[in-house]
């Protein structure tokens, strides 16, 4: 779900992760989660603000409201997932967020399905519903920790860290950098996904996005470590909030296909 942190920190976008006694999958997920508390930390390290912003309310409050459909195809698996996500601001650094999703798994097992190998004949249909925060340490960087469980033929808890941070924000072409883990405890899996885009073109009507991008996944059902990568495509279109992102590559799942649209409302209170 990194492609909806991105998203938010192009508002004017934003973009999952839990030492000592744990399963070999649970400590996947904590070097996941490490890995996106450590980039966090990084710009912790900025010089902060005498007058932070972390312990002032909002005013004045916004709600923002986000619609997204995505979708991924390959000769060894096929997906598509669409939901919504609701983010009520707090304060002018700290967001609670909620969200929805439909998943539909139509053949294989992939980077981001956290279904038992038992499961694999036929269409599998389940819901996700999550809730946690979006910390902004830095106007220029999110962490989004989401906490939820799966409904339907998937059934079990599942968590989320996405990380999302601009670099060189007031340059010509400023570059994003986003991660996103999940950690599935249905099948133990651990789902990594990462890119690196810059805005190559940018109008008053749009903005256009390129760079590199990719996932790796491993642990529990999966085993050994798989990945995928390829360049990355994105557009922003200004007066609709809209994003619309593309990507293709190659990887453990063969040549594959990847599409993601999303739509964003904000409402002042």
């Amino acid at each position: 779900m990194g492609r909806l942190a991105i998203a938010r920190d192009l508002r004017p976008w934003r973009i999952s992760p839990r030492l000592l006694t744990a399963s070999p999958g649970r400590q996947r997920f904590q070097v996941v989660l490490a890995a996106t508390l450590a980039l966090a930390a990084v710009g912790d390290l900025a010089p902060a603000h005498a007058d932070s912003g972390f312990f002032h309310l909002r005013s004045p409050e916004q709600l923002s409201l986000a619609l997204f459909v995505n979708g991924y195809g390959s000769d060894k698996y096929g997906t598509t997932h669409e939901g919504l996500e609701l983010e009520q601001s707090v304060t002018d650094q700290l967001g609670l967020v909620a969200r929805a999703t439909a998943y539909h798994v139509y053949q294989g097992s992939g980077f981001d399905n956290p279904l038992l190998p038992a499961s694999r004949s036929g269409t599998r249909n389940f819901g996700r519903f999550q809730g946690g925060i979006d910390v902004t340490p830095l106007p220029s960087v999110s962490l989004v920790l989401l906490g939820g469980e799966d409904i339907g033929d998937s059934h079990a808890p599942v968590v989320e860290g996405d990380f999302s941070s601009w670099i060189l924000p007031h340059s010509f072409h400023p570059i994003n950098f986003s991660f996103s883990g999940s950690h599935y405890y249905e099948n133990e899996v651990t789902s990594g996904r990462i890119d690196l885009r810059a805005i190559v073109l940018s109008t008053a009507e749009v903005m256009l996005l390129g760079g590199v991008g990719g996932a790796i996944w491993g642990g529990g059902s999966v085993g050994n470590a798989k990945g995928q990568g390829g360049p990355d495509l994105g557009i922003f279109v200004r007066r609709w909030h809209t994003s619309i992102d593309l990507q293709a590559g190659y990887g453990s799942s063969h040549t594959y296909g990847l599409v993601n649209f999303s739509r964003q409302f904000h409402w002042d209170e």
